[in-house]
């Protein structure tokens, strides 16, 4: 089922990138599901993030904000990747 959900994810980016330069801001959201769906189901997504929040104090910074605002089911996929 993991597959199903990160292939889901993938696509729902894919579609969302070309929609995210349209006036409405609806690939915006398409894009933050699937990478909701892929960072919820994959272990190695969640990693790689964690890495890039080691890395970059402005890119955690921004995530940090971002998990403020985010509603509850959703903030705890990005609590998952804080670094330690």
């Amino acid at each position: 089922m993991r597959f199903v959900y990160q292939t889901l994810g993938f696509l729902l980016i894919a579609v969302g990138l070309p929609l995210f330069w349209t006036p409405l801001p609806f690939g915006l959201v398409l894009i933050a599901i699937g990478a909701a769906l892929i960072l919820s189901n994959s272990d190695s997504a969640r990693n790689h993030v964690r890495g890039w929040r080691g890395r970059h104090p402005r890119f955690n910074a921004f995530m940090i904000k971002a998990e403020r605002v985010t509603p509850h089911p959703f903030d705890r996929i990005l609590q998952r990747t804080e670094v330690d």
